[in-house]
């Protein structure tokens, strides 16, 4: 048997031991779609995140600079407001671009 395949054979033998001893593998939950529904309007919160950031962006900061989002939405204001950073606030609208 050569080296290669040594090493295979090995991997998977260690493979099967880890399973044997019941370790479980660590499994992630699927995201969640959030709808806001209001008055016959509905928008996905992802897309008001999606909003919010490229207006960020569209004031002139950089991609990659929030260290932190918090978004308020106020539907019957059609309006979601914003803090990023502690310190950047803005609006968007709710339910359209």
């Amino acid at each position: 048997m050569g080296a290669i395949e040594e090493t295979k054979r090995q991997e998977t033998e260690q493979k099967e031991q880890h399973s044997a001893s019941g370790e479980k593998k660590e499994t992630q939950d699927a995201a969640p779609e959030i709808v806001l529904q209001y008055r016959g309007y509905e928008v996905d919160v992802e897309a008001v995140t999606e909003r919010v950031k490229n207006h960020y962006y569209a004031k002139g900061y950089k991609k990659g600079t929030i260290k932190s989002l918090q978004i308020y939405m106020k539907p019957e204001e059609f309006t979601a407001y914003y803090v990023i950073n502690d310190g950047v606030v803005g609006k968007v609208n709710l339910f359209y671009d």
